[in-house]
């Protein structure tokens, strides 16, 4: 009888149990594999994408696409690649047409360390780095410590012609496969990474369908990243 009562106490808890879902298993270019509306009820629905510049920026043009935002900021039940989300700063997921098409996350600055670490190793070489060089003050000697721990190969101590030192390391990394585009940046600070990674779709960035990616003012600037977009 005991063990009758214990196997539906074990029964009731699992039902109960708060489900998760981590954002890196979703496949974009899909349909999602879950119902995203479980984990969130910050559900918008935009009308148009951001394709028609003016002086003030851009609008929205309405061509009759779906366009759904999943915001999920400081759900405890949501993650990347196990990584925790972090509170404040946004998380999404845009489905365009039904298709998973763009996911946006900001990691915890507790996680993102190693965060980092496992997609240099699944991702392996960039297909295309942004650097940037910045001069850390003394009170900061932690944040270049932390990038040549993480990034050896790719952060190195610079000099200008005046033997002015800064530290080089990469800022943006660029992975492309099966025409999806993973941007991850970096705006490190007090030894933390301040990250975030950015994964969309090629017909989701051409047809500039999040503001992330929307259709520059000035036509030489159209579509910066559209030539690392890869088979």
């Amino acid at each position: 009888m005991k063990k009758n009562i214990a196997f539906l106490v074990c029964l009731i808890f699992l039902g109960c149990s708060p489900k998760k879902i981590d954002l890196k298993d979703l496949v974009l270019a899909e349909k999602p594999n879950i119902d995203l509306s479980e984990f969130t009820k910050n559900i918008t629905e935009q009308k148009g994408r951001f394709e028609l510049p003016t002086k003030d920026g851009v609008q929205l043009v309405d061509k009759g696409e779906k366009i759904v935002y999943y915001f999920f900021a400081g759900n405890d039940n949501v993650t990347f690649d196990k990584a925790k989300i972090a509170e404040v700063l946004e998380t999404k997921v845009v489905t365009y047409n039904g298709d998973v098409s763009f996911i946006s996350v900001h990691p915890d600055n507790k996680d993102a360390a190693n965060l980092l670490k496992d997609m240099l190793k699944s991702y392996s070489t960039p297909d295309s780095i942004i650097y940037n060089q910045r001069k850390f003050d003394d009170n900061e000697k932690e944040t270049p410590a932390l990038l040549k721990s993480l990034m050896p190969h790719l952060v190195k101590e610079v000099a200008d012609e005046f033997d002015n030192k800064a530290t080089q390391y990469p800022q943006q990394l660029f992975w492309s496969k099966n025409d999806i585009l993973t941007q991850l940046v970096i705006d490190p600070t007090n030894a933390n990474l301040n990250m975030s990674i950015k994964i969309i779709t090629k017909k989701a960035y051409m047809d500039h369908i999040v503001e992330e990616y929307a259709k520059p003012l000035l036509k030489e600037y159209d579509s910066p990243y559209a030539h690392l977009f890869k088979k």
